[in-house]
């Protein structure tokens, strides 16, 4: 019995340890392309979802950010999208960094 617990325990941490790992936004490459200098705040989270990077003293900023593993390559690609809003919430500045990698994913 005591074998069998250990096997059993094996067999579900080696199971844990091959799915891989999505941080962050899953910013898809049509939805970022969307975005736009004059857009809302409220059009922007319905492109993106709400920002995972929260900066407190800069709370006109919104930093979307995504890390995953390409199927593909087997390379960590890092993707990130900093939006920076007026006093009436309208992007003023837009940011991307990392979206020129291609990735196996249809993003």
């Amino acid at each position: 019995m005591r074998h069998l617990t250990i096997i059993i325990i094996t067999l579900l941490l080696t199971a844990c340890t091959g799915v891989p790992i999505h941080q962050g936004n899953r910013l898809h490459t049509n939805k970022v392309a969307m975005v736009r200098k004059g857009d809302t705040q409220f059009h922007i989270e319905e492109a993106l979802g709400y920002s995972v990077l929260k900066d407190v003293l800069h709370p006109n900023s919104a930093v979307y950010y995504e890390q995953f593993k390409d199927k593909k390559s087997g390379d960590m690609v890092k993707r990130r999208v900093v939006v920076v809003y007026d006093d009436a919430m309208r992007a003023i500045s837009i940011k991307r960094f990392g979206f020129e990698h291609k990735t196996s994913k249809s993003q």
